[in-house]
């Protein structure tokens, strides 16, 4: 009985390491091929299985009688981290995305002390940098069938990420990880899969066009390389796998390189994505210097960044160390750093000073010295990446990486201790990460209600709103539901009285501005409403306070000249007029990170200062202003011709504008007509 008695805690210690460990493969492989878009549903559901897999860890340590955790000093930094990252929401602008934004990097933390508290399960562990692997795989092969498909020609690859430079973050990341699996020997099968890991990261990086992102791969491989000399592992490396890595390598960069050389080749000309990150950290910057403490919420960039912006719209900063100083604090950013660096440099410690001792394994698991490095390397490579982008607010790249740190530490054994878990204590974390869970899955509820309402959209608008008043209940700190709600009511006046609809309409956008009082799209919402339902000093004043919280927003001055010019108010409208102009000559409009895309709004501004100069006497600039107006109209149509494909894929044309643009083409042509000819 005895025998039984204590075996019976070791098998089930063994049942909760094994489901621990499948919850972590699934959201390492999951991740980069689902939640690398920055769409809600999916980096929800992966939060909601770290979150799973967290409880799983603390029920068996509680178990085992033990957790594993970081030492003392990076325990501290984690903590004070996750109190700077708290207190932002103190005076957030916008509560909702800072808890989203929470949970987010909550979910980093806890990958990050799981893959760590694997040290003495090193097939757990390498089971999860494994499963990561194989998903990095898969990316790096949807990307070259997306470039087959696209027919090449220099197209950026995407890929499962948002946009082609995620994609280059991530494989940064894991090309020196790839490497370091493929250096070590390992069964055929596991060497066959690692091979072809290296090759296809290594494709995605060149197809992605991204200069950056291909600077820190080579970052990344060298410091990998570098390490495997300085520990001694070099000996350990099968220089025959090297020998025939070489000319597949170059055969993939033969056949896979125009979009990264075609983009090195024309610097010049693709000087506008440097220029726009410069400007974009210089108003970050210009952020943390104005909430230097607690930030202006984590999660917060797209709403409190625009009053700050020197150029155009950008969702992050291009800058992960910066955008956290700007959302949560100069503090939070700087013990984000020293967190990192402390993270690193023990496991480096152990590499330079040969401690590291192998456990001899072979088969499918690599050797711990070029796992080390490869880890190492990969780390290096996405910390560089995130000077020049913010890779960590993509939830699978953020995973990804505190996965590999993790992975890092524990490979190394530095600074790794076991503490005493009471009862009491492990009751206390499962009862939280439930509360976390339970709080996950009603924002996962809301997302999903929301997703249904789009789907109903315009067409069913009752529908529609029956969906969103469904995910503002599970949501209910979410301003956008009641902002697309207040939308609606134009289309529900067809059926309910007028009346009913403008009342029901400003108060769902009243709660809106009350959620986020610095959104200025609530504010040009309630604008919106308040011109559709007749009044236009109500309207006017929305649109003036949109601008205090965006001041470049040129679609909000277009409607507010409109508005000014409705009641009679024309110095009012050439004011704003005039401002207009004054942004289409600034770095807002001059610096674009798509110079392709040309804004329609500055057409209409020229076009009223010239009829200005025309009733003034001054016929020389009505006619200069007339001319800009052309100037842009042409250059408007080149871009529309030049980017249809792109434009109807993304359901962005705007018929409406396109019609009050060609208008204005007609008139101002048949204006030239009539004044005369100037030199």
């Amino acid at each position: 009985m005895k025998r039984k008695t204590s075996s019976a805690p070791k098998t089930g210690v063994l049942t909760l390491l094994t489901a621990q460990t499948a919850l972590l493969c699934a959201v390492v492989f999951l991740s980069p091929l689902i939640a690398g878009r920055l769409t809600a549903i999916p980096s929800l559901s992966m939060q909601a299985l770290v979150l799973t897999a967290a409880v799983v860890w603390m029920v068996r340590s509680h178990r085992e009688g033990a957790v594993v955790l970081p030492g003392r000093w990076i325990s501290g930094l984690i903590l004070a981290l996750a109190a700077c990252l708290l207190l932002s929401a103190w005076k957030s602008a916008s509560l909702y995305l800072t808890i989203r934004e929470l949970l987010n990097f909550a979910s980093y933390l806890l990958v990050f002390l799981m893959a760590m508290s694997l040290a003495a399960h090193r097939k757990a562990l390498y089971a999860i940098i494994g499963s990561l692997c194989i998903s990095a795989l898969i990316v790096g092969l949807q990307g070259v069938k997306e470039y087959i498909l696209t027919g090449g020609g220099g197209w950026r690859v995407f890929s499962t990420f948002f946009n082609p430079d995620f994609l280059a973050g991530f494989a940064a990341l894991m090309l020196p990880v790839a490497l370091g699996w493929y250096l070590s020997r390992t069964s055929f099968a596991v060497s066959l899969v690692s091979w072809l890991s290296v090759l296809y990261l290594t494709a995605a990086a060149l197809m992605t066009g991204s200069r950056f992102g291909a600077l820190c791969a080579v970052i990344g491989v060298v410091i990998f390389c570098v390490l495997v000399i300085v520990s001694g592992n070099a000996r350990r490396v099968r220089f025959v796998r090297v020998f025939l890595l070489i000319l597949p390598m170059i055969a993939v960069y033969k056949v896979l390189s125009l979009p990264l050389t075609a983009r090195v080749a024309s610097t010049k000309a693709e000087s506008h994505s440097g220029g726009f990150r410069i400007c974009t950290w210089k108003g970050a910057a210009d952020m943390a210097l104005a909430n230097p403490i607690h930030g202006a919420g984590l999660g917060t960039f797209t709403v409190s960044y625009p009053k700050y912006a020197i150029v155009g719209f950008t969702r992050l900063a291009h800058n992960t160390y910066l955008q956290i100083a700007a959302e949560a604090g100069i503090p939070a950013s700087v013990l984000l750093a020293l967190l990192l660096a402390s993270a690193s440099l023990g496991p480096i410690g152990v590499l330079i000073r040969r401690k590291l001792v192998d456990d001899g394994e072979s088969g499918w698991m690599p050797e711990t010295g070029l796992m080390l490095s490869g880890l190492l390397g990969g780390a290096a490579a996405s910390m560089a990446r995130n000077v020049v982008d913010s890779d960590w607010y993509v939830t699978a790249i953020g995973l990804s990486f505190w996965v590999v740190l993790g992975a890092g530490v524990a490979v190394s054994g530095s600074g790794i201790r076991s503490i005493h878990l009471s009862r009491k204590a492990a009751g206390g974390a499962v009862a939280s990460l439930v509360l976390l869970i339970i709080g996950t899955g009603s924002i996962l509820t809301g997302e999903s209600m929301s997703a249904l309402a789009e789907v109903s959209g315009p067409q069913n608008p009752e529908s529609a709103m029956r969906f969103y008043r469904l995910a503002a209940k599970f949501e209910p700190l979410n301003a956008d539901y009641h902002r697309r709600i207040a939308g609606f009511y134009p289309y529900m006046a067809q059926v309910l009285p007028e009346g009913d609809t403008q009342d029901s309409a400003i108060k769902e956008i009243t709660q809106a501005i009350s959620l986020e009082p610095g959104n200025g799209k609530n504010y040009y919402q309630l604008a919106r409403l308040m011109g559709y339902y007749r009044k236009p000093k109500e309207a006017i004043a929305a649109y003036e306070k949109a601008l205090t919280c965006n001041p470049n927003a040129v679609e909000v001055m277009l409607r507010l000249a409109r508005a000014y010019e409705g009641v009679g108010q024309g110095t009012d409208a050439l004011r704003v007029w005039r401002r207009m102009v004054s942004v289409e000559n600034s770095p807002y409009e001059q610096t674009k990170a798509v110079p392709e895309l040309v804004a329609p709004e500055y057409i209409f501004a020229h076009e009223a200062l010239g009829a200005q100069a025309e009733l003034d006497g001054d016929k020389t600039a009505a006619v200069r202003e007339y001319r800009s107006a052309l100037s842009r109209i042409s250059r408007y149509h080149a871009s529309i011709d030049a980017m249809k494909a792109v434009l109807d894929a993304n359901n962005r044309r705007n018929p409406e504008m396109e019609s009050a643009v060609d208008a204005v083409q007609t008139r101002l042509q048949l204006r030239l007509k009539q004044l005369p000819a100037q030199p």
